[in-house]
C-alpha cells in the first residue's frame, strides 16, 4: 500500500489490517419478478435425455441414446420432445450428421414454444435423415442382440470399460473404444 509520510515522501506500507473499502463491491445482478423458462420440467426424470460428461452417474451421451430418447418420446408432441437441453446441444455437436447449420429454425421454435415451426423443421431432410440412421440403427441393434452367443451377468450388464491405450471410458457393448478405435484388452 503506498501512503505519503509526514515529510511528503510516498512510501510503501504492508495493508495490514486490510482495509474494507477494498471488498465492498457492487453486483448489479437480479432475478425477475415472473421467471420465464425456457425449458418446461417434466416429473418424470427418466423422460429427460442424458446429461453430457456425467459418465460417472451413467449418463452416456451417445447415438444409442439418442435412439432410445426419441424411442420414449414418440408420445409426446415433437416441440415437447426437443424441448431439452442436452438434446439439442447433442445434435448440435453430433458428428455423425452435422446439423448446426439447419438447427436454428428448431432453436427459435423451442424459443418461441412454436408448435408449426418446429413440426416445419420435423419434415425436413436433415431431421429425416436422422430418423433414417435412428431406424437402422435400432434395426441392425434388434439383428445383434438375436445373434448374440456372449452371456453378460447383471453385474458386468451395467459396467463400462477403460480403454488400455487411451483411457477413454467406453460403453460395455463396444468391442473398439470410441477414442482411439483399438480393440478391448
Amino acid at each position: 500500500m503506498n501512503e505519503k509520510d509526514v515529510y511528503g515522501n510516498e512510501v510503501q506500507r504492508l495493508g495490514r489490517p486490510l482495509p474494507v473499502e477494498y471488498l465492498l463491491v457492487d453486483v448489479p445482478a437480479s432475478t425477475p419478478v415472473v421467471p420465464l423458462y425456457t425449458f418446461h420440467e417434466r416429473k418424470d426424470v427418466s423422460q429427460y435425455f442424458p446429461v453430457e460428461n456425467r459418465l460417472i452417474d451413467g449418463h452416456i451421451q451417445d447415438f444409442s441414446a439418442l435412439s432410445d430418447y426419441l424411442a420414449r418420446s414418440r408420445s409426446m408432441d415433437f416441440l415437447d420432445a426437443m424441448s431439452d437441453f442436452h438434446l439439442l446441444l447433442f445434435l448440435y455437436r453430433m458428428d455423425m450428421l452435422p446439423m448446426k447449420a439447419q438447427m436454428g429454425p428448431l432453436l427459435e421454435a423451442v424459443r418461441a414454444k412454436d408448435k408449426t415451426i418446429a413440426n416445419e423443421w420435423k419434415n425436413q431432410e436433415v431431421w429425416r435423415t436422422l430418423e433414417q440412421l435412428i431406424s437402422a440403427y435400432s434395426h441392425n441393434d434388434d439383428s445383434s442382440m438375436s445373434n448374440d452367443v456372449e452371456f453378460v451377468s447383471a453385474g458386468e450388464a451395467e459396467q463400462n470399460w477403460t480403454c488400455s491405450h487411451c483411457t477413454f471410458i467406453n460403453s460395455r457393448e463396444l468391442p473398439t473404444c470410441e477414442i482411439c478405435n483399438l480393440p478391448r484388452v
